[in-house]
């Protein structure tokens, strides 16, 4: 029987024999791991819920130690680290005490219920009861009867009383609960104690979000006393049906004990068995999807294979495999892609050709329009101001002598120097140069550059102030009146500076200055920011902006603010590193 199956299914195509091998193997586990899941489904289910409880009641066990241990710190500071526990002892002022308690209480009311201090004179053996006016006593509580006012008589402190259901005052609003004392004897002659009634409505609130019918707790002192309990009236015997854990409180020294209903967790066990059966049926319809889409997967490539040889049959070299996995399959695929790139060698030599002609075709035209800007020949210029100079020297005229001379040295600058960085000293020189020519027009212009030598050795993108500088000149000194024009620099931290231009010209418009900072901080190409810019003086500025940021990136550029003489200064931030051996070119 077994030999007729291996014969049926070695005759069959290989989608079906890998579909079918991939499904026996997938059942037979899959039933295994189903009568494996049902055997330890309860075990797993009770370490979780026990594992999820622990940390349950050691979160709200530690956050109630936490609370308490606030509460404890609080009460200590007040009767111990101030002047109030002596105050108290010694009860001048009755009204002020009673204040203190009362802001005490207050300070921590949904905390505490009460607070109330006892004196007692040991010579005379008085005792004065103190507590704040807006507690009301009980009618008929006889406090001398109740566990702390005991403790107080034998001259014993302990900061935690067992649970208790005494109370004294209406205000007292839990039923059961614990009382914190603490105690000063035979000081001066007096003995005193502080007696704070915790709110029972803590420990519940503490654990209020876990209690349910299925989970129990309780909450006991270290002497096994119950200070708060969830758990039902029930018989000791009955609590074999719960399951137990425990959390011990670190600071309090509190226990915490949950009991989980084992019959709970039978009653989930039971429910998640019960659907099991449609959990298996579902199973193997994913199983057989899958078996389907993997099988599909695994023959997929082949079928493609063979479909690329029958278009090679057909003359089409042009195809190619392509497998994304490097198994037998792919391997198979790369040699057949080896094979057909021989073939293949003269389209991509022709190709080759086409390409390399259209690049020599590009680069002629770079050399035609790099030829037309080269027309000037700067060395005819120079030349021509040098004769110009010379004249202006022979014929004594001083101005024009120096006019030439600072001409000449303008256009030499960008032409001469072939680095896109330079030092802040050498672009200021290419600055003052510029200011000579402009003193010949503007004689009565205030210039001011002091103060810079500092900062000379740090690094600018060459032509980023002489542009500024010249937009002063265009816009800001239009008027009959004294103007000034000042660049000065200050540092900036450990890795740049700033260089400011100021003048006291005619100023900018808010809206305008508004927005050309905006364009100034926007991310945009050159001849964005250009056809954005609807500002006669923002075109400029927007160029040597992002010049600076294409160099330097876009923590560094310019920023436009109103001069305190209602000019305008212009702020450049720039690094303090930067390659000054880097050529302009590129």
């Amino acid at each position: 029987m077994g030999k007729a199956i291996m014969t049926w299914l070695m005759n069959r195509k290989l989608f079906v024999k890998i579909f079918v091998s991939i499904c026996i193997v997938s059942f037979t586990g899959l039933f295994f791991l189903a009568a494996a899941y049902q055997q330890y489904t309860q075990r797993i289910f009770t370490a979780s819920e026990t594992d999820r409880v622990q940390r349950s009641i050691n979160q709200a066990g530690l956050n109630l130690d936490n609370q308490l241990n606030r509460i404890v710190s609080n009460i200590f500071y007040f009767f111990y680290y101030t002047d109030m526990g002596a105050e108290l002892l010694e009860t001048k002022d009755r009204e002020k005490a009673k204040a203190a308690l009362a802001a005490f209480r207050l300070q921590y009311s949904s905390e505490l219920d009460s607070a109330l201090f006892i004196v007692r004179d040991e010579s005379t053996g008085s005792e004065i009861l103190l507590y704040d006016s807006g507690l009301d006593p009980v009618t008929g509580i006889n406090y001398r009867e109740q566990s702390w006012y005991k403790k107080f008589s034998s001259k014993q402190t302990t900061l935690w009383s067992e649970p208790t259901d005494q109370l004294m005052f209406y205000q007292d609003r839990s039923l059961h609960t614990i009382y914190l004392t603490l105690g000063k004897y035979d000081v001066g002659g007096k003995s005193g104690m502080l007696v704070v009634r915790l709110n029972g409505k803590m420990f519940s609130d503490a654990f209020r979000l876990l209690a349910t019918e299925n989970l129990s707790i309780e909450l006991k002192d270290s002497a096994g006393r119950a200070v708060y309990t969830s758990f039902p009236e029930v018989p000791e015997a009955g609590r074999a049906h719960y399951l137990e854990t425990n959390s011990q409180l670190g600071y309090s020294g509190f226990r915490v004990q949950a009991y989980i209903s084992s019959a709970a967790i039978k009653n989930e066990v039971r429910k998640i068995q019960s659907v099991q059966p449609y959990v298996i049926v579902l199973i193997l319809l994913i199983t057989l999807l899958i078996s389907f889409v993997l099988s599909y997967t695994l023959v997929r490539p082949i079928r493609k294979l063979v479909q690329l040889m029958k278009r090679v049959e057909m003359g089409d070299l042009d195809v190619r495999f392509t497998g994304k996995y490097s198994d037998e399959i792919g391997l198979l695929g790369r040699n057949f892609n080896k094979m057909l790139a021989t073939l293949s060698d003269m389209i991509d030599t022709v190709y080759k050709v086409q390409s390399e002609k259209f690049q020599a075709e590009m680069k002629q035209k770079d050399a035609t329009l790099l030829a037309m800007q080269n027309q000037i020949n700067p060395h005819f210029l120079y030349n021509t101001l040098e004769v110009i100079n010379c004249q202006a020297i022979l014929n004594e005229v001083p101005s024009i002598s120096r006019m030439s001379k600072a001409l000449a040295d303008f256009f030499r600058y960008p032409v001469d120097n072939k680095r896109a960085e330079v030092t802040l000293r050498i672009e200021l020189s290419h600055v003052e140069t510029y200011l000579q020519i402009q003193q010949e027009r503007y004689p009565d212009i205030e210039l001011d550059l002091d103060g810079l030598e500092p900062f000379y050795h740090y690094p600018i993108v060459k032509l980023t102030l002489q542009p500024i500088v010249e937009n002063a000149f265009l816009y800001a000194f239009t008027g009959e009146r004294d103007y000034y024009l000042k660049i000065y620099a200050e540092d900036c931290g450990s890795g740049a500076y700033a260089v400011y231009i100021e003048d006291n010209g005619q100023g900018m418009p808010e809206a305008d200055m508004d927005e050309l900072n905006k364009l100034l901080a926007a991310e945009l190409e050159p001849k964005e920011q250009e056809a954005a810019a609807g500002i006669r003086r923002g075109i400029g500025l927007l160029n040597v902006h992002h010049r600076i940021r294409l160099r330097y990136g876009n923590g560094y550029g310019l920023h436009v603010e109103e001069s305190m003489a209602g000019g305008v200064t212009v702020r450049i931030i720039l690094p303090k590193e930067g390659d000054t051996d880097a050529d302009i070119s590129r």
